[in-house]
Order: C-alpha cells, then sequence, then structure tokens
C-alpha cells in the first residue's frame, strides 16, 4: 500500500479517531462500525446501533435492518493487527454462512435450537431479520470481513453455500486487501458505494439497436462500452442509488435554472424522441462490468458505478419521468482496474482527467476541479461535526437545502460568499 500513500497505520489511525465517539468500543467493534460506513450505511449512529458486542453472538458482529432499501445487513468482522498476517479458518467463515439457512430456510424448530444459546439482545435481533426476510422479503447481504487473508476456495464455497439457500441472499467475503481499497474509497468520499447496478440496453418501441461497442487497451487494462438506454431507465439508477451515484462528481445538481438543463426540459416537453441527438449522454466509471441476458433483457451489470458526467442529464430525466420513458440517452461506461497492491495514483489520476475531459457542457471552475480532493472531504467531515455543513461542491441552493435536511447547521462552501446560512441555524 505505500505507492498509493495509505498504510495499514492510516486505517488504524481512522479506528482510534472513531474511539474518540464511542469509547465503550473495542477494536474489533470499531472495525465494524467503520466497514458499515464505509460499505452500507451513510449514518454513522445507524452503524453505531447496529454493533451487537458480547459473547455468544453466533458470529454477529452487527445486525443493521434498512426498511428503505428492504434488506437486511450482517457483519463478522476480524480487526487483526498486522495486514494480511493471518489466514481466516474454514469453520468459522462457513459458520457464519450458515446465517442465510437461518434468515431463510430453518423450521422453526431448528431456529429455537440455534437461538438458545445465543445471547439475548444478539437472539432478538435475529428473530425480527428473520421475520422481515420470511414475512416481508427483504434481501439478505451477509459480510465477513477481515484484515487478514482468506483462501479463494474458501471464499467460492461459501458464496456457493449461501446460493444454495436460494431466495435474495448474498454472502462477499472482504480481505484485507479489499478492506483498504474501501478505506481509500472512504476517504475519497465514495463510501458507502453501490455495489450493483444493471444498465439495461435499448431495445423496441422503434428502435433498432445492433449489438454494443465494445473497446479493451491491452496495455492501460481499460475496458469500455457505448451502447444506448431509455431515458426512464436512466432515470431509475438515480432512483435506486441517490446521490451516492455522483460522489466522484466534481458538481452537486446545478437546479432547473441553468440554461443547459432548461433546454433538457424543454426537449422533454416538445420532442422527447429527439433528446438522443441533442444530449452527449452520460459517462459511468466501475470496478467491474459484465454483459449479461436474462428474460429477454439485455444489460451490463457493473460493480461500484459512479456517473462522473451526466448528473445534470441523469436528474433531469428523474424528474420527468413520463417524459423520459420517451427519449433515449447515449451511455458510455468505462472499466477502470484497480490493484490494492498497485499505484492507486494511476487510478485516481486517470479517473480525474477523464472527470475534467468530460464535463464541458457547463463551465468548470478551479474549485470544481478540487472539489474532490481528499483534504477537501476530510474538511467536510471535521466540519460537520462542529456543527458546520461545508459544501465543498458547486450546486443549486435547492441541492444545498436538501443537504441540510432538519438538521440546525452553519453553512459554508468553496464556490459562494464566504458564510451563508440555510434554513434554521444552530448557535456556534
Amino acid at each position: 500500500m505505500k505507492k498509493s500513500g495509505l498504510t495499514f497505520d492510516d486505517l488504524k489511525q481512522a479506528l482510534q479517531d472513531l474511539r474518540e465517539r464511542y469509547a465503550k468500543f473495542g477494536d474489533d467493534d470499531l472495525f465494524v462500525l467503520w466497514f458499515l460506513q464505509a460499505y452500507v450505511t451513510d449514518s454513522e449512529d445507524g452503524a453505531a446501533e447496529a454493533i451487537t458486542g458480547g459473547s455468544n453472538d453466533k458470529g454477529v458482529d452487527a445486525l443493521l435492518i434498512d426498511d428503505a432499501a428492504r434488506a437486511v445487513f450482517i457483519v463478522q468482522g476480524k480487526y487483526r493487527q498486522k495486514l494480511d498476517a493471518k489466514t481466516e479458518g474454514r469453520s468459522e467463515v462457513v459458520a457464519f454462512a450458515e446465517l442465510a439457512n437461518f434468515l431463510h430456510g430453518w423450521d422453526d424448530e431448528h431456529v429455537q435450537q440455534f437461538l438458545a444459546d445465543t445471547d439475548v439482545g444478539v437472539a432478538d435481533r435475529l428473530r425480527i431479520a428473520r421475520k422481515k426476510v420470511q414475512k416481508e422479503k427483504y434481501r439478505t447481504w451477509l459480510y465477513f470481513v477481515t484484515t487478514g487473508k482468506v483462501s479463494p476456495t474458501i471464499r467460492k464455497d461459501v458464496q456457493q453455500q449461501v446460493r444454495q439457500v436460494g431466495g435474495q441472499s448474498r454472502i462477499e467475503v472482504i480481505d484485507g486487501k479489499r478492506a483498504m481499497l474501501l478505506f481509500r474509497d472512504y476517504l475519497d468520499g465514495v463510501a458507502p458505494p453501490i455495489p450493483t447496478l444493471d444498465l439495461e440496453m435499448e431495445a423496441g418501441a422503434g428502435v433498432t439497436v445492433n449489438g454494443v461497442a465494445q473497446r479493451f487497451d491491452h496495455v492501460a487494462k481499460v475496458e469500455s462500452w457505448v451502447f444506448s438506454m431509455r431515458g426512464d431507465a436512466v432515470a431509475a439508477l438515480y432512483e435506486r442509488a441517490g446521490l451516492r451515484l455522483f460522489a466522484r462528481n466534481i458538481r452537486g445538481f446545478m437546479g432547473m435554472n441553468t440554461p443547459v438543463n432548461q433546454g433538457m426540459v424543454a426537449t422533454l416537453k416538445t420532442e422527447p424522441e429527439q433528446f438522443f441527438y441533442y444530449n452527449n449522454g452520460i459517462t459511468i466509471i466501475c470496478d467491474e462490468a459484465e454483459r449479461k441476458s436474462s428474460q429477454g433483457r439485455d444489460f451490463l451489470q457493473v460493480s461500484n458505478p459512479q456517473i462522473i458526467n451526466g448528473q445534470q442529464t441523469t436528474r433531469t430525466l428523474a424528474a420527468f419521468p413520463q417524459n423520459a420513458a420517451k427519449a433515449s440517452v447515449l451511455v458510455k461506461v468505462i472499466r477502470v482496474p484497480r490493484d490494492a497492491d498497485g499505484d492507486s495514483d494511476v487510478f485516481e489520476g486517470l479517473v480525474s482527467r477523464i472527470v475534467a475531459g468530460t464535463n464541458w457542457q457547463n463551465a468548470i471552475k478551479p474549485s470544481d476541479l478540487m472539489s474532490n480532493d481528499r483534504r477537501q472531504i476530510e474538511l467536510e467531515r471535521a466540519l460537520r461535526k462542529i456543527g458546520y455543513l461545508y459544501l465543498r461542491k458547486r450546486q443549486s441552493k435547492a441541492e444545498a437545502r436538501r443537504l441540510v435536511g432538519s438538521g440546525q447547521f452553519y453553512v459554508v462552501s468553496n464556490w459562494t460568499a464566504p458564510l451563508f446560512t440555510l434554513g434554521k441555524v444552530a448557535s456556534p
């Protein structure tokens, strides 16, 4: 991790920073708390409440029920003092994967036997989670995360074990190298990431699409796809993923009053069939991408996607879904390789150049190019803790109010006057 400027000591320091607010948590709990923030939820309070702690927990170090996402998240964490120094044993990972059977498959008698010697608090949470899965069809996500190592064979075996359970259940085994990649994204403000999205390719409605343009750069190992999507399918990406979809974008949403966005609205309302020809489309970067077909649908499944150009287009389409259904959008997807042992400057530099090179319809200011700098992100997090909301990205005031929500903050930005207020303001 030396080339990236990040080391395991940096992660340790981040956990120590959490300890200042959660003194009762041990190292393992702090690691799980950090992981929940980095990968599952953007609510620190929600992550802290999900921590179980104690003995006889059946490997459940955290259990979070997200009613908005209709999902149950269960985490087992192993915080080793040295990165990649210990290989996790098969029995513990396999036992954790059995929780998929508990939630989806076992009969009541088997469930009672399983919970008989379980910590009371954990048992109550597991019963509630099982009811959500059984009665309300919530999805299940199991995360075994360690700063050690896990063999590929164990990883493959438990994934197969959970798939055989059926239902909407999934397990991810995250080792030390992957945890450090998540830590890098966390520092870059891309947390929690979006696990996967399906980008459905346009078909029907009087449109013929003959294949997808696919390009692979054998030197840079960068792979790209170009195809068209229906406007409402693009809007649905935002509806599902929310603002996290634009974390690497250099600006926020500029509102409907800019000339470019007004032009898009006018096209959607008067001639949506021409939208494809007038619009520059959207650009998405991702960690992995795989073309798939299912039930007559062709789509590109992408992991950790980010729309780095086209936020204005996506948000405008989402604001007018009925009109968007008649529109088409050009989509470019770029898979940029990432290596936890490699030079992250290559990844970050390439992404930054793609962002700068594709965002030109709305004029770019020097402050825009610095909005995703790691120091800016650290400043945003530090100021929030003392009652200030630092808006590091240029955006409309309505968008800023949305970020403030019902909270009480002084609001300061790097792209307007030094200090302005939105809504109710707290005392300093």
